[in-house]
């Protein structure tokens, strides 16, 4: 297996390389997650970009991880921000720096959109992730997140 990899934007022909590898990682943390729902969310990040963007880690032809960052305006940070909803390299490429090419990739483009701040999510039990955040500059906040289906 080749060491090397590139980081860019998702295109539309790779909507369902995609969808697989964000399935893959919900199932990682056992988060139920319909493949086909995730196949029609991937393909409503890859139609408007206002709802946030798609980055792509390559080894070749073969995807090997994936980042969707989300554009919100935030109160808090006053003004457009953003929100890594999900980060995932397979697990082969894992302890590479795949994983922070991605983080730092989809810091600079929030960036570059105007984006004043990242907000991210950890579970307890993912203390690798945890540490490469932290690495970045992320600091660990006193909240816990909630949630009800609608």
């Amino acid at each position: 297996m080749s060491e090397s990899w590139t980081i860019g934007s998702a295109t539309a022909a790779e909507a369902s390389s995609i969808a697989t590898l964000l399935t893959s990682q919900l199932a990682e943390h056992d988060l139920p997650a319909d493949p086909s729902r995730v196949a029609e969310a991937v393909a409503g990040i890859l139609a408007d970009e206002r709802t946030g963007f798609l980055l792509v880690a390559r080894s070749g032809a073969q995807l090997i991880g994936v980042a969707y960052v989300a554009m919100i305006w935030s109160l808090e940070h006053g003004g457009l921000s953003s929100w890594l909803e999900e980060l995932y390299v397979l697990p082969a490429w894992r302890g590479r720096g795949v994983g922070a090419d991605l983080l730092r990739a989809g810091m600079s483009e929030a960036r570059s959109r105007g984006c004043v701040a990242m907000d991210l999510e950890v579970t307890e039990d993912h203390k690798r992730a945890a540490r490469l955040y932290e690495r970045e500059g992320f600091s660990e906040l006193p909240r816990s997140r909630w949630l009800r289906r609608l």
